[in-house]
């Protein structure tokens, strides 16, 4: 009996085994969601009032602006940096979602940069620039998102790819998110009036489905296939 004994140098066995378990779609989601955990638990034992577990710029919502900066950090790991610098549309998205969390955009200005009032008001030249400037932007993101991304993302969901799935169920999440975001204000006009409470829960509720948009990203991002 002939025994052959085949010698593959680790140099070639290590980059293959560091790939198959980093950075995998069941990898990212065990990591990510135990990482959200652990920050909610702490927040939770550590916060003195509840109240600011849920509050502008705090709890929640500062997680979901972690959580698309890992978003962006994975899109880069994945994709590389020249693939990724390709579309750079999806790493902008990213950030500009993570700067909207933080209210960045009405930190700048009285109104708001997006913020109808901060164009027709008598505001000054420089806050009309630098937010036409923004819109700008998102609007060459979103055409670029259109021609670039839509037809294979409906492709992906027809053929029922998990990575297009997960990017569908976070826009959802974000939609929801989006109608339930100042119930209270919206509904006065046609008179019905939101009770206080309904409407503090629906504020919770907003900055939840928002946290679960960005695992959702982070999920659709991971499915990805590495491209050096």
């Amino acid at each position: 009996m002939v025994r052959v004994r085949v010698s593959v140098p680790s140099r070639l066995l290590l980059p293959r085994l560091e790939r198959s378990l980093s950075f995998t779609p069941p990898t990212v989601l065990a990591v990510s969601a135990t990482a959200t955990l652990a920050a909610l638990l702490g927040n939770l034992v550590f916060l003195d009032d509840l109240d600011l577990f849920f509050k502008e710029g705090e709890g929640v919502e500062l997680l979901t602006v972690v959580l698309l900066g890992a978003a962006t950090f994975l899109w880069f790991e994945i994709k590389g940096l020249r693939r990724g610098l390709a579309s750079w549309h999806v790493p902008v998205a990213l950030l500009l979602m993570a700067a909207r969390e933080l209210d960045f955009d009405k930190s700048l200005t009285e109104h708001g940069l997006l913020k109808l009032r901060t164009y027709t008001g008598a505001g000054g030249w420089t806050d009309k620039v630098i937010g036409g400037l923004l819109i700008l932007l998102i609007l060459v993101v979103l055409v670029r998102f259109l021609r670039r991304n839509l037809r294979d993302w409906l492709a992906r969901l027809l053929r029922a790819e998990a990575g297009a799935w997960w990017l569908f169920a976070g826009l959802a999440f974000a939609a929801v998110a989006k109608t339930i975001d100042g119930i209270d204000r919206k509904l006065a006009p046609f008179g019905i009036d939101v009770p206080r409470e309904i409407g503090m829960r629906a504020g919770r509720i907003e900055e939840v489905l928002e946290l679960a948009f960005a695992l959702c990203l982070i999920q659709a991002i991971a499915h990805i296939r590495r491209t050096a």
